[in-house]
């Protein structure tokens, strides 16, 4: 059965209490927020690819489905002093855009203007719309992204009636400059999905300064991509997936260089979770990749080898490779002891999630995190400006939560009403 890629089912935190059969609207503080009291930084290069409004702290991006009313909406919770802050949110509802499929690597400040942008995937003009999907930009700026501005499509290559430009935003160059990688259909005559790279900074048409496409590194189609976060220092790799239905596949990892992503990549263990960081200290990017817990539901087909199953590989940039087990679910990293070494949390649902410190020899396992049942690793970020990052793990489903912790205990609990 097909996975359902999105950030999390019913986020009734972020948007006014409402029941079935309601309509839930934008509350009053889903206008753009206002800027934060202090002085944001001086300098673009000092702001965050994930923040939208230039105060120097992580804002929050999700996707909001309501499978019930067949609706779905785009909501970011900005950072504060304090951490995440429902009270100054952006609701973006389904009349404006409709999302699809939201996955990681949708923020990046695409202009090179300081303010970070959000890159979704899904089309204007709600459910009922004939417009095509595919790749949007919603611009960041003083006051974050506007609710109801219509969003820029990204130009497309080759087109298409299919809706597979999925899309994901990186460094791929190393030039400083955001880009977006996307699935594109093949030219009139083709067999395979492209890989497209347009690369920034962008016009506010959506117009890349320069674009290239090569064929698709996992010989076939493809439409799921992980990609590392931007961040000063450092270009991003990218993880390719091969096709799935439901179970965990290779995934083809494409590092960065000059000239864009490698033509060819290093296949990895199979595994759908992703994440980027270093893990070790020494100043190169590392990836893991496990197993996040789907499956495919045909007969014959529901169970993974003992080399995936509950497995998590990790993949070190000086070519050393580390394996856990013991979980299965998200995998989201980030520094969040502030020692300069990403840490990382897997796992999730109906199975434990588990901690993983950075340390100078690579990850080493913690333990299990209390949190609720059901709880699973949604996102990391710096979002209260201390300078470490914070995890944000989602819970429950009609009375939906979000819980902050710095990877041992709970910051504080954002609640459904």
């Amino acid at each position: 059965m097909p996975r359902k890629v999105m950030i999390w089912p019913v986020l009734a935190l972020l948007v006014t209490a409402c029941g079935p059969g309601t309509t839930p609207r934008p509350p009053a503080t889903a206008e753009p927020a206002t800027p934060a009291t202090s002085a944001p930084p001086t300098s673009p290069g000092a702001r965050r690819a994930d923040d939208v409004d230039g105060d120097g702290r992580a804002d929050l991006v999700v996707q909001i489905d309501l499978p019930r009313e067949d609706r779905r909406y785009l909501s970011i919770v900005h950072g504060s002093p304090q951490g995440l802050d429902p009270r100054r949110r952006t609701l973006i509802t389904s009349e404006t855009f409709y999302p699809w499929l939201i996955d990681d690597g949708i923020r990046a400040d695409l202009d090179g203007d300081g303010f970070g942008d959000v890159l979704a995937y899904g089309r204007p003009g709600g459910v009922e719309s004939e417009r095509r999907m595919g790749p949007h930009i919603f611009w960041g700026g003083p006051r974050g992204v506007a609710a109801t501005a219509a969003p820029t499509p990204v130009p497309i290559l080759v087109a298409s009636d299919l809706g597979d430009y999925r899309a994901v935003a990186g460094d791929f160059d190393g030039d400083g400059a955001a880009d977006v990688a996307m699935s594109s259909p093949p030219a009139p005559g083709g067999s395979d999905t492209n890989l497209a790279v347009l690369y920034g900074p962008f016009a506010r048409d959506g117009a890349p300064r320069r674009r290239s496409v090569q064929p698709s590194p996992t010989g076939s189609e493809f439409w799921r991509m992980s990609v590392d976060r931007i961040g000063p220092g450092h270009a991003t790799a990218l993880v390719v997936y091969e096709p799935d239905d439901g179970e965990q596949t290779s995934g083809w990892l494409l590092t960065p260089g000059p000239g864009g992503p490698a033509k060819q990549g290093r296949r990895l263990n199979k595994g759908m979770s992703a994440a980027f960081g270093d893990f070790d200290g020494d100043g190169s990017r590392d990836v893991a990749v496990g197993d996040d817990g789907s499956r495919n539901d045909e007969p014959g087909y529901e169970n993974e080898p003992s080399s995936v199953a509950e497995t998590l590989t990790v993949y070190y940039g000086d070519g050393r490779t580390g394996t856990f087990r013991g979980t299965a679910g998200p995998a989201v990293a980030g520094d969040f002891d502030g020692d300069d070494r990403d840490d990382l949390a897997w796992g999730g649902g109906s199975r434990p999630i588990l901690t993983f410190w950075g340390a100078t020899g690579g990850l080493r396992k913690g333990g299990r995190f209390a949190a609720t049942t059901g709880s699973r690793p949604l996102a990391t970020g710096d979002y209260d400006g201390d300078g470490d990052d914070e995890l944000a793990l989602a819970s429950g489903a009609d009375d939906f939560r979000i819980t902050v912790t710095d990877g041992r205990k709970t910051l504080t609990t954002l609640p459904s009403r």
